[in-house]
């Protein structure tokens, strides 16, 4: 039997001061911590969820009465329910107590006053574990909500904020990841996978890079679906190369990435010829930088990527 998904949701969030550059760039964003704590819309299959997560907030416009935001947060979810292959084998989406839980929020408010304002929105919100224990289909979510937002200081923005709008520099990244995987609920194992990537990426602005690169992959689950029928893949079958544009937004030294790929050459056929990749970036120093992203195929998980990574000598733009 299917239910209308109801959830709660906390969020606390400070104002980053307008003397900061990047404050200043995104319009005085807001960041914070929220917990979410709501049903999927099964009790019996899917149960209940449970979410942590860090978030930020951008303006998009400001109005007198009011204004118009993006939220998109990044954290942890634990899920009593998950895939058992007695007690919840109807259970394919989620494989394990704990998940990636993701965030897409488009709001307005209302201020009622000074320190209340009124909040609608409409969202999309996804459960995963990047494919470390399977089945992992994911459960995608649309969702509205309706609720309050308590200003402990009275809302005021400095409507005369001046930024000096420079593209960024030019970038040249190389990162190597790893991550494990499970190949099929009737194979415990789990296997090592790997991704080389390298990109070019040009500053078009003050806050967004667009580039295109190279991703060499090496995964060890590759044609183990049917484990028990089939020999184990030879190492030289384990290798593909594909070809991907790259999106970044740059907020100081974190950088919001998306990429589109597509596979041209492998020794053993992907899952899809199309992939994409959604994650965080963190520059450590101006050269080393960190990563965290999943890599998919057309919405379903393939791994999760833990990288390092090395970026190298910028062209300074004009």
């Amino acid at each position: 039997m299917n239910d209308q998904v109801r959830a709660v949701e906390l969020n606390f969030g400070l104002l980053p001061s307008t003397n900061r550059y990047w404050s200043k760039l995104y319009n005085q964003p807001e960041i914070g911590l929220g917990f979410y704590h709501g049903s999927l819309g099964n009790k019996e299959v899917f149960g209940k969820t449970s979410a942590l997560f860090p978030f930020i907030i951008f303006n998009l416009k400001d109005f007198r009465k009011g204004d118009l935001h993006l939220q998109t947060g990044f954290g942890l979810a634990y899920n009593k329910k998950h895939f058992h292959p007695s007690e919840n084998y109807a259970n394919v989406a989620i494989g394990s107590k704990f998940n990636a839980f993701f965030k897409l929020l488009l709001s307005g408010s209302y201020n009622l006053s000074k320190r209340l304002s009124a909040v609608i929105g409409v969202g999309f919100q996804h459960l995963s574990n990047g494919s470390v224990h399977v089945p992992n289909k994911g459960l995608n979510l649309l969702t509205t909500n309706m609720g309050l937002k308590y200003h402990f200081k009275s809302k005021e923005f400095n409507k005369n904020i001046t930024v000096l709008n420079s593209k960024l520099n030019n970038e040249l990244t190389m990162i190597w990841s790893g991550g494990l995987k499970q190949a099929s609920e009737i194979d415990d194992n789990n296997y090592f996978a790997s991704s080389l990537s390298t990109n070019y990426s040009f500053g078009i602005n003050a806050k967004q890079r667009l580039g295109c690169g190279v991703d060499l992959f090496y995964d060890e689950a590759s044609n183990r679906g049917d484990w028990n029928f089939a020999p184990e893949t030879k190492f030289k079958d384990r290798f593909s190369q594909a070809i991907i544009l790259s999106h970044d937004l740059v907020i100081q030294r974190i950088s919001i990435i998306t990429h589109i790929g597509i596979y041209t050459w492998y020794k053993t056929k992907p899952e899809k010829p199309l992939y994409t990749r959604l994650g965080l970036r963190y520059n450590l120093s101006k050269t080393i930088v960190a990563n965290l992203s999943l890599k998919a195929h057309l919405g379903k998980a393939d791994f999760i990527e833990w990288g390092i990574g090395y970026r190298f000598k910028k062209k300074k733009n004009d």
